[in-house]
């Protein structure tokens, strides 16, 4: 017994001198301050930008209808190629007005030999007048069916021209050069005179730019023609700049946006109906910083925060951010000017984590090689 509790004596013994020596190693071990490189917040002025996305179309677009009715025989052009005025773009049935205009050349014809029939009875009741061998009534009867059948030729006649333009009509051509858009109808439906429509044509020499921008956005903002507008072709690095031709005065209520519209340079680039990334000049920052999409971070509630060097901690400090401006974030707020802002290390850092300045200089290349961009998909708050 005696043996046993002197053997129990020195494991516990034992034990609290092996967790002596682990509380004593944790004590003492104390891990090293995380190098960082800094870059040192310096005040800018830069333009005010609102970014949204429009739709290409062109200055001059012209509607394609038909004058006459009929079910749509044929398609004789392709969807989004160059026609030119006067080509056939749609063939519409034409047996109807083929056989109106066959009835509208036989009554002609027969107006015509009305007119010859009355012609040859006047000159007989002229002579016979003479000779006093008709009344007078005769002879102004034979004067009237003769007015009669000229004006009746008259009328067969335009009902004739009337027909054979109807005719040409099925044959639908285009009013002028330009790119032709989607047909609206198939082979087979029935066209509806001057109400279907058919396509469009688009002449693209000059392109416009229809885009829309959010009431937030331009809270504070003057807009006027003389603002400039940025349009991204897309695989382009040099934005389009465009000049604005109108400016909306009411915001959509369903929306909360303005409507705006800009034309764009020559340009072989776009096509109509293209979508493209569009900026609007709001005005100018002032005293706002330009900071590298990596050193901000997007927090889970949707904020961003940088970590600035202060009195040798990180310290967590929430921003405000416009727009990019190349690959930099323009800061609004939250900063002030000579500020230190980590540049790198981002992943690590934690708030009140013990920091040396790696880099007075700048940026740690070699590590913020290694670290990801946290904002790459991020856009800031309107």
């Amino acid at each position: 017994m005696n043996k046993t509790m002197k053997l129990t004596t020195v494991g516990l013994a034992c034990a609290l001198f092996l967790l002596s020596g682990c509380s004593d190693r944790r004590q003492t071990v104390e891990r090293p301050p995380l190098q960082v490189g800094t870059i040192v917040a310096t005040p800018i002025s830069t333009y005010r930008w609102a970014e949204t996305f429009g739709q290409t179309e062109g200055v001059e677009e012209v509607e394609v209808r038909s004058q006459v009715g009929g079910v749509l025989r044929a398609l004789h052009f392709k969807e989004g190629e160059w026609v030119k005025a006067g080509d056939t773009l749609f063939e519409i049935e034409k047996e109807p007005y083929e056989a109106a205009l066959i009835q509208a050349q036989a009554q002609a014809k027969q107006a015509q030999a009305n007119l010859v029939k009355a012609q040859r009875d006047y000159r007989r009741a002229s002579e016979l007048i003479k000779v006093n061998a008709i009344s007078r009534q005769e002879f102004d009867d034979a004067k009237t069916s003769l007015d009669v059948a000229a004006s009746e030729l008259a009328l067969a006649k335009a009902q004739q021209t009337n027909a054979q333009i109807n005719l040409e009509h099925a044959l639908v051509p285009a009013p002028v050069d330009g790119i032709a858009g989607k047909s609206e109808v198939n082979v087979g439906s029935l066209v509806s005179a001057e109400t279907t429509l058919l396509t469009s044509i688009t002449q693209p020499d000059t392109l416009r730019v229809a885009f829309s921008v959010s009431d937030s956005s331009l809270a504070g903002a003057t807009l006027t023609k003389d603002n400039i507008v940025q349009v991204y072709v897309p695989g382009a690095k040099t934005p389009l700049i465009a000049r604005l031709d109108y400016i909306g005065r009411q915001i959509d209520a369903d929306r909360g946006t303005l409507r705006l519209r800009a034309v764009l340079p020559k340009t072989d680039q776009l096509l109509p109906g293209q979508y493209v990334e569009v900026r609007l000049m709001l005005g100018r920052l002032e005293k706002v910083f330009s900071l590298p999409q990596g050193v901000i971070r997007q927090r889970p509630d949707g904020t961003y925060s940088v970590y600035v060097l202060q009195d040798g901690l990180a310290r967590e400090r929430e921003v405000t951010l416009a727009h990019w401006e190349g690959s930099n974030w323009i800061v609004t707020s939250g900063l002030k000017p000579g500020e230190e802002v980590i540049s790198n290390q981002i992943l690590r850092l934690r708030d009140k984590l013990k920091v040396v300045k790696a880099n007075a200089q700048g940026v740690d290349s070699q590590a913020d090689a290694k670290t990801p961009d946290t904002t790459q998909n991020a856009q800031p708050k309107a």
